[in-house]
């Protein structure tokens, strides 16, 4: 298997090492950075839930190798499969280009060679190959039909098929790389000493947290609503000079379009294209992914019925619900379904994740509003009726961008009235964590090593060496409770530890069964 990447500002190749013998993984082998300059470690037998280097995933969650073809119909074609070499592997294939042409050769007579005999009669046989056309799975296999007997057999086997998917709108393609992991990691930066767990539209009780972590991420495909995003932005081109919407996103995006998925398919500044979030509830995500962001089912807000999408992580955080465990083994739950689809295949699930889509939005013509109902710098209305439906929009604007004052205090929004004018790009998966020191840099994460009974247990310290004048002295043991102190440790009857509130009074209703004897080894920092 392939290295993961480091965490560093250039990532490169991790090195294996080995737990020394004080270790209570003693023996066990990890991945860390291989000039020790980040904070990067896994287990090496940790599934991972990222690649550690573009290109297309097998269906096992293993890195994909290289091979070339050698048959007949695609002589010297390279094609990706499953790099596993053990029984565990899957049959994963996909071609590493649709457009491949193979070589002209001249027309060549039936092949009654010595070579091919009929397996029956043993007598000279004219081998064919199945044209591509073939729907039954067979197109470019080689094969022979004897004209003495009527003997049928193929020479060679079939191609491996991918498994079969639903008959749905849309499909998750592939968890995404590290690199892009990491650039998806830039939508979602949240700044030290900015506020989050605050608001009016908040929903979720949380430990205390200051960041959101891109855990894993799928590139999202469906080509019916991409052709349909297509022909809705090709509708609304010609956005007016000077009327370009720059999102706070900006930096962060350009970047993400770069990444191998998406460099081919760049902005359209023309339809006032942009990237933008938006949160939501997982048992709404199955119905979304595979049918799309439809305004006309959604709860009509401050702006009206449409999809309301942000340009600041902060505020998407405030429309999140946990997804806390895997579910995909219980048929009877809500989540099973969405389960099946994204863990599947070695993609492990997080536990205690929030998910959010990056999508492409075309926002047109867009009408700015403080209040919702008059345009900024005139009294003319935004809507014609109280409906607030996309086809009373005045001035055949398509989009609503809600800007701070009045109704809104700390984040703009952007209000879409049109299923078409949104294209999901990237589910993210995100995981509310501690991230920053007292100093405002971000913490190192570590483990005690001290044989107590919180051995083994994550804590945070400030990234700087000890000793140094900058070295602000945080530390933090983890988990903490809702009330803001570090978890205590309890027993339940059957003598397994788990984690709860520490304080002896006062006490939060905090409760982690994932306690230090039930820890799970492949979680981070965890030797």
């Amino acid at each position: 298997m392939k290295a993961p990447l480091c965490f560093c500002s250039h990532p490169g190749p991790c090195v294996k090492q080995t737990a020394g013998a004080a270790s209570r993984n003693a023996g066990k082998d990890y991945w860390c950075c291989a000039q020790w300059q980040c904070h990067k470690f896994a287990w090496a037998d940790q599934v991972s839930t990222t690649l550690s280097a573009p290109g297309p995933p097998c269906w096992c969650g293993m890195p994909t190798a290289m091979v070339i073809s050698g048959t007949a119909k695609n002589p010297n074609r390279p094609y990706w499969r499953c790099a596993s070499t053990s029984s565990s592997g899957c049959s994963f294939f996909k071609w590493e280009t649709e457009d491949w042409q193979p070589p002209q050769s001249p027309q060549r007579t039936p092949d009654f060679s010595p070579g091919h005999k009929c397996g029956q009669c043993k007598k000279p046989v004219e081998v064919k190959v199945v044209a591509a056309s073939n729907n039954k799975g067979n197109a470019g296999r080689r094969y022979y039909k004897c004209v003495c007997c009527d003997k049928f057999d193929f020479l060679t086997d079939a191609a491996p098929t991918p498994p079969p998917t639903a008959q749905t709108p849309g499909s998750v393609e592939y968890v995404v790389d590290e690199i892009t992991r990491r650039q998806l990691q830039e939508l979602f930066h949240i700044p030290f000493g900015a506020e989050l767990g605050t608001g009016r539209d908040n929903r979720e009780r949380s430990t205390p947290y200051d960041y959101l972590h891109v855990e894993c991420a799928w590139r999202v495909a469906n080509p019916q609503r991409q052709k349909r995003f297509k022909d809705f932005c090709r509708g609304c081109r010609g956005c007016p000079r000077g009327e370009a919407i720059e999102t706070a996103l900006w930096d962060a995006q350009e970047k993400l379009m770069t990444s191998a998925s998406l460099r081919d398919r760049p902005l359209d500044h023309g339809s006032n294209q942009v990237l933008l979030l938006h949160g939501t509830k997982p048992e709404h995500l199955y119905d979304i992914l595979f049918e799309g962001l439809d305004p006309k089912v959604s709860h009509k807000g401050l702006f009206g019925r449409g999809t309301y999408l942000a340009e600041d992580a902060a505020k998407v955080d405030q429309y999140l619900t946990m997804d806390a465990e895997w579910r995909g083994s219980k048929p009877e739950h809500e989540l099973h379904q969405l389960h099946k689809q994204l863990y599947e295949r070695g993609v492990k699930h997080g536990n205690q994740v929030f998910y959010a889509l990056v999508c492409r939005v075309a926002l047109g013509k867009v009408l700015k509003t403080k209040d919702g109902k008059t345009r900024n710098g005139s009294s003319k209305r935004v809507f014609k009726d109280s409906s607030k439906r996309v086809s009373k929009l005045a001035g055949g604007a398509t989009s609503l961008l809600a800007e701070l004052g009045c109704k809104i205090r700390r984040f703009r929004e952007f209000v879409v009235f049109e299923p078409a004018a949104i294209c999901i790009e990237y589910l993210v998966a995100l995981k509310r964590v501690h991230h920053y020191c007292t100093c405002g840099e971000p913490a190192a994460e570590r483990t005690v090593t001290k044989h107590t009974e919180n051995f083994g247990r994550a804590i945070l310290v400030c990234s700087k060496p000890q000793g140094d004048p900058k070295n602000c002295g945080f530390i933090q043991m983890l988990p903490q409770c809702y009330c803001g102190r570090s978890a205590g440790i309890a027993t339940k009857r059957d003598g397994e530890k788990y984690y709860r509130c520490g304080a002896t009074k006062d006490w939060c209703d905090f409760r982690d069964w994932n306690g230090p004897g039930g820890r799970d080894p492949g979680s981070k920092r965890s030797r």
